[in-house]
């Protein structure tokens, strides 16, 4: 007769993390965030792209002096606001525009509200996209630059087609090519694997 036995049992547990990917946040992946509690205000989003933000004082100054000839200048002064790739915002709050999902974002501890928060708007593509810059008291409305500047700087329209419910900022290319800035978060997956080990003892 031949017998089997089990010499012994053990039990293991291996976990296979990935890299955190950069992805666009999607309404259905907000859904599930916005489910579970206080997962909202743990969340950290960023751009997509460099957004560099410019405030120009509503008061410079203008000089017009004549002496033989006419010299009229001009001081600007500029505040220039970097937000990086790597610059982590949170969502303060969430809103509609023209009936599309509206998220307002700060990038810094200092705005805890909308009224200084950017605002991205899920455009037709389902993606959310800087659409409201946060003014400035005494300062002219902003201008958005996409990456650098002073080129590149981004003009609110239409993505594709003027049936769009609202205008992002967007800039084009030469060649016609139309460049957002997206609203994005980092993602990584967890693969949990739970293995069971049986070390045979062997036929005797």
């Amino acid at each position: 007769m031949r017998t089997l036995s089990v010499l012994a049992l053990s039990l293991g547990l291996s976990t296979t993390t990935g890299c955190a990917k950069r992805l666009r946040l999607t309404p259905a992946e907000f859904e599930r965030i916005d489910k579970q509690e206080q997962a909202v205000d743990d969340l950290r989003v960023f751009v997509s792209k460099k957004l560099i933000v410019i405030y120009e004082e509503a008061g410079d100054d203008e000089d017009y002096d004549v002496n033989k000839t006419i010299t009229e200048s001009n001081e600007d002064n500029l505040l220039k606001v970097i937000i990086a790739k790597n610059t982590r915002g949170v969502i303060v709050d969430t809103d509609q525009k023209n009936g599309a999902p509206l998220m307002w974002v700060t990038f810094t501890s200092s705005c805890k509200d909308k009224d200084c928060a950017y605002g991205f708007v899920q455009a037709e593509d389902g993606v959310f996209r800087l659409a409201v810059m946060p003014e400035r008291e005494g300062y002219k409305p902003p201008r958005a630059y996409y990456i650098n500047h002073p080129k590149r700087q981004m003009e609110p329209g239409k993505l594709k087609s003027l049936a769009e419910k609202n205008d992002v900022y967007l800039w084009k290319n030469k060649r016609g090519k139309v460049f957002s800035i997206d609203l994005i978060v980092k993602k990584r997956k967890v693969n949990k694997t739970d293995t069971k080990v049986i070390r045979d003892e062997g036929i005797k």
